[in-house]
């Protein structure tokens, strides 16, 4: 490795006069650019302004000794390469300095050819080090431009696949976005961890791709569904964790988003469906989605009737809190709706608003 030790930095921390000067010579002659300190109090302060690649430092130093200066340098860039010197240390000296991360230990009198031999080699290590580093910073931020890109193209996947049940029923347009972002308030609310949130949300824009399998006529259908018709419609939570129970979402998120989908019409006293589960059997998730997914479909038009005011949609989920909904899912939900003025557009555009933030 050949260096250039026009860009090479050295700290001498020596109260000897006479050893400063030979060692400056030293350096001088091989351009290295050089400062010294007369104790380890101004020896620090030069190291934190100069930031040299190398420090060679006597072992008694007036107050701060070599071994805590060789400390401090340490801890303040422990790639920075440490030459201890003294004319009187002992065998326990140079193990604790070297313990301590010292490049290497020499004595007095000093042999200027080894001392250059010395430097060179820990000029070498440390511009090895340094490459080291480099290398790890360059790749590590390849991982976090690929991983951004992965996850920008996750996320636009599920986009995507929300958006197929939408271009089958025009009418609910924003469905499953509006319950994204209401279950996300939700669960902020709760104190969920970002990446439970994360999950929500995912689960949110795909509860009801389901509805693919469902006849487009019962989706736009401007009437209340017969009994056969509602048990039709019943299909779409199984329907849609068919379609992506596949997917590998407990390894890019930890959570199982299929299943979430397909509970998501259950109920806490197994009066939902498909499978009829009770609270215990439901995830918090699931219990989640349900309030979410209740008061966006009766605030918002549906082909069968209009929108319905949040009183209303107060008084459902207020009833039947603790026996069909999660009675903290209820509260948070509640919170909500009254902090924007018991409107749905308000309700939806700060949450809109709360979720671009994050």
């Amino acid at each position: 490795m050949r260096i250039d030790y026009r860009k090479t930095r050295v700290l001498i921390v020596d109260d000897d006069k006479s050893m400063v000067e030979l060692i400056e010579q030293v350096f001088v002659q091989q351009g290295v650019s050089t400062c010294t300190a007369p104790d380890g109090e101004n020896g620090i302060e030069l190291f934190k302004k100069h930031m040299p690649h190398i420090v060679l430092t006597d072992i008694g130093l007036p107050g701060i000794s070599g071994i805590e200066l060789l400390k401090t340098i340490k801890h303040l860039s422990p790639i920075t390469q440490v030459i201890v010197v003294s004319g009187v240390g002992t065998t326990k000296d140079v193990i604790e300095a070297l313990r301590l991360g010292a490049c290497d230990y020499l004595t007095k009198p000093l042999n200027t050819g080894i001392l250059i031999h010395t430097v060179n080699r820990c000029l070498e290590r440390y511009e090895l080090i340094k490459e080291r580093i480099e290398q790890k910073e360059t790749l590590e931020r390849q991982v976090r431009e690929r991983t951004a890109k992965l996850t920008k193209s996750f996320y636009e996947t599920v986009k995507a696949l929300g958006r197929l049940t939408e271009k089958r029923d025009p009418y609910t347009a924003g469905h499953q976005n509006r319950v994204a972002l209401l279950a996300m308030g939700i669960s902020r609310k709760l104190g969920l961890s970002q990446n439970e949130i994360e999950t929500i949300n995912v689960a949110c824009l795909l509860h009801d791709i389901g509805k693919i399998a469902v006849p487009v006529e019962l989706l736009v259908k401007p009437s209340l569904l017969t009994p056969p018709e509602k048990n039709l419609m019943r299909l779409h939570p199984q329907a849609g964790y068919d379609i992506i129970k596949d997917i590998p979402f407990v390894e890019s998120l930890g959570k199982d988003v299929p299943h979430i989908v397909l509970t998501h019409h259950e109920r806490l006293d197994g009066s939902g469906y498909p499978k009829g589960l009770t609270e215990n059997q439901l995830t918090p998730e699931s219990k989640i989605l349900c309030v979410a997914d209740v008061i966006e479909a009766m605030s918002c038009h549906r082909p069968y009737r209009p929108a319905l005011d949040m009183t209303a949609t107060k008084e459902e989920i207020s009833f039947n809190k603790g026996r069909l909904y999660c009675p903290e899912c209820v509260d948070a939900c509640l919170q909500l709706i009254e902090s924007n003025g018991n409107d749905a557009k308000q309700l939806f555009d700060a949450l809109s608003k709360a979720a671009q933030k994050t």
